[in-house]
């Protein structure tokens, strides 16, 4: 029984690194499709950016994932690329009505992100339901990157996932420094 469980726990490990998640007792599962902001790259690549338009600025985040199972709450947190320390401060827990769900277990976790002085990760994540509209813009300046790391909490078990993996729109790149070049009609 031990050794089943503990291949159950590894397995989850496992999963989570690949950015795919589910309970050790088998009350759900899930992963991350993607990561958007509301800056854009006329590349079609989301960023966050310190200052836009010579004013710091927050940078509205939205995660999208799905989830088969039991969802007692999601913790969201955004963390950075270059470093394996993580901050408290840097994420939040949404239940109820902060999770948007968009139909066939997807859901939508949209909050805002205040950028630090060094600009890499976000200050506090404050988390709302109201969701903006993407903007081109050009970017200068990269001050890092970061991606999405999310906890469910199913009643019984919890489990972790993040987008580190996902090849496109998983991780978000950071600049100092956006122009707005056009305000499209996306949402974030």
């Amino acid at each position: 029984m031990k050794k089943m469980l503990l291949g159950a726990v590894g397995l989850s490990a496992v999963l989570a690194s690949c950015g795919v998640g589910g309970a050790p007792d088998g009350s759900g599962t899930g992963r991350v499709s993607q990561v958007r902001t509301e800056y854009r790259l006329a590349s079609g690549q989301f960023v966050a950016c310190d200052n836009v338009n010579n004013a710091t600025a927050s940078t509205q985040v939205s995660v999208y994932f799905q989830v088969a199972g039991a969802v007692q709450n999601v913790t969201v947190g955004l963390r950075g690329n270059t470093t394996s320390q993580y901050d408290n401060n840097y994420s939040a827990t949404a239940t109820g009505q902060q999770l948007a769900a968009i139909g066939n277990g997807s859901y939508r976790l949209t909050f805002n992100a205040n950028p630090t002085t060094g600009g890499l990760l976000p200050q506090a994540i404050i988390v709302t339901p109201t969701q903006g509209k993407v903007k081109v813009v050009t970017a200068t300046g990269r001050a890092g990157s970061f991606h999405a790391a999310l906890t469910v909490n199913t009643g019984t078990s919890n489990y972790a996932f993040t987008s580190r993996a996902l090849p496109t729109n998983g991780n978000v790149e950071v600049y100092t420094s956006c122009t707005i070049v056009s305000t499209t009609t996306e949402d974030v």
